[in-house]
């Protein structure tokens, strides 16, 4: 009768030990947002104006090209390659682009909440490039952009799609 008792508790243990394993395996999984296109996320850099941070332009590096500071710095003509903002011209309106450095963005979105859709690792120009890229704008008035309801929120989402298309196409 012994022997019987013991082989019902260690089937038993055995039964709560697989249970703990599987639950500790589905809370550790955390969901993931993949980027096709690009997607507008709230409460980025914050500006004196404008306390409850940036909207950001958010979308998946293409690791292929060059590193998007070397791209924007070549476009816009700038000198400094570790520029973070640019004054840009649309419709005859000044707008300033915020590009957020991969340390910014760990802090303001957390590369961990994003997956990558295009992984090369064979064409990778480098692993020390970001998988993902933020870009905030705000007008001459410092008002942000691409907030929802914000009146410029179209013409400035345009703007950076062509934008990303162009650097994707390099």
């Amino acid at each position: 009768m012994k022997l019987h008792t013991t082989t019902i508790v260690n089937k038993g243990k055995l039964l709560v030990f697989s249970f703990c394993i599987v639950l500790i395996g589905c809370v550790g999984a955390r969901q993931t947002i993949q980027i096709p296109d690009y997607i507008l996320v709230p409460k980025g850099k914050e500006i004196v104006e404008n306390q409850e941070g940036l909207t950001a332009f958010i979308f998946e590096n293409n690791t292929k090209n060059l590193p998007i500071e070397k791209f924007l710095s070549i476009k816009f003509k700038s000198e400094n390659y570790f520029s973070t903002e640019y004054w840009v011209v649309i419709d005859k309106s000044k707008y300033k682009m915020i590009v957020y450095d991969n340390s910014d963005f760990e802090k303001y979105f957390n590369s961990a909440n994003y997956s990558v859709i295009n992984l090369e690792p064979q064409n990778d120009q480098s692993d020390q490039q970001r998988k993902f890229i933020a870009i905030s704008m705000v007008n001459a008035n410092n008002e942000d952009c691409l907030k929802d309801g914000s009146l410029f929120q179209n013409i400035v989402v345009n703007y950076l799609k062509k934008l990303k298309d162009e650097y994707y196409n390099q």
